[in-house]
């Protein structure tokens, strides 16, 4: 049972089975009955980003929510497809022009960016802003402490830059300028493990992207320390031959199930690890017999395989 394919809906009433209610009460969690109470109103069209922004709920309250229910067994979680968002409408310049002039929060919105970039916005810049407030529902003073922290870190701003915050922002579920106070608080609590843990994947010298920083952050927040990710690229490596953020983020879900964060307590559990693994090549195949993988590694890996097939059948190999 899916996130998006829970029990009929629309109309003038929506039904909840009497076991389903029980177990809501049971967990005593609010977010979790709200969440499902969400979900059952809006059905197939429910969207995670619209979820968060409604409920007033930021990325980790979600995500505890929507374990508690996948732990009461009454949704699973999302899948790829279900997770996708609509694409922005396209704003005619008359559009942006009638929203700048009509609308003072929006008006301010405008006014910190062109002091934030140094210059007067372009089109694609105001369009940029326009799909923050207005597709994403960001408000005007989230947005404002966005470019504000975004002049604070970098300096000279970008368009890129705010397209790519506001996403994440988005998704993070910042809604308020609480919600931002403390998402830039843990922000810069998180920079030097976060700094650790790139230099532990190759990737030093550089910010995360925002896809990036969802992963670092959640194994922040599951306990793991860079030297635990190491060892998790290790056995990715030595297991894919290639690098994936989902694969990465299998191995350290499964160790942290087993309540083992650090070096010493994964290698305590699995002691094939202390050896010293073959490094990273372009073209290493992975294991086919699936001998000592876990099961979310099968089938990760036959997920893997299958596309390797489909792309060669594509090329005529």
């Amino acid at each position: 049972m899916s996130l998006t394919s829970l029990i009929p809906t629309g109309g003038e009433f929506c039904v909840l089975r009497a076991q389903v209610v029980d177990s809501l009460l049971a967990c005593c969690d609010g977010d979790s009955a709200l969440l499902y109470l969400y979900l059952v109103r809006k059905g197939s069209s429910f969207d995670e980003r619209e979820a968060l922004r409604a409920l007033g709920m930021t990325r980790d309250r979600y995500d505890r929510a929507v374990h508690t229910l996948t732990s009461l067994h009454l949704v699973s979680t999302p899948t790829e497809t279900q997770q996708k968002h609509p694409h922005p409408p396209r704003y005619t310049a008359a559009e942006m022009r009638a929203r700048r002039e009509g609308d003072h929060r929006f008006a301010s919105v405008c006014q910190t960016a062109e002091m934030v970039l140094g210059r007067t916005l372009t089109e694609a810049q105001l369009r940029t802003l326009m799909n923050a407030y207005e597709h994403l529902g960001l408000p005007a003073d989230v947005l404002i402490d966005l470019l504000t922290w975004l002049h604070r870190e970098k300096g000279v701003v970008s368009r890129r830059d705010i397209e790519e915050q506001a996403y994440l922002w988005a998704d993070m579920g910042i809604f308020t300028a609480e919600a931002a106070s403390e998402f830039l608080a843990r922000r810069e609590a998180e920079k030097p493990l976060m700094d650790s843990m790139l230099r532990a994947l190759d990737m030093a010298g550089r910010d995360p992207a925002p896809e990036e920083y969802r992963y670092l952050s959640g194994f922040i927040r599951q306990g793991f320390d860079a030297e635990a990710v190491e060892l998790a690229k290790e056995r990715m490596y030595a297991r894919l031959g290639k690098f994936s953020w989902k694969y990465l983020k299998g191995i350290l879900d499964s160790w942290h199930q087993k309540g083992v964060h650090t070096a010493a307590e994964i290698t305590a559990v699995e002691p094939g690890l202390r050896q010293p693994q073959p490094a990273p090549q372009a073209k290493l195949t992975p294991p086919s017999d699936g001998a000592n993988l876990s099961d979310w590694e099968r089938d990760w890996l036959e997920e893997f395989n299958a596309m390797n097939r489909k792309e060669g059948n594509s090329h005529g190999v």
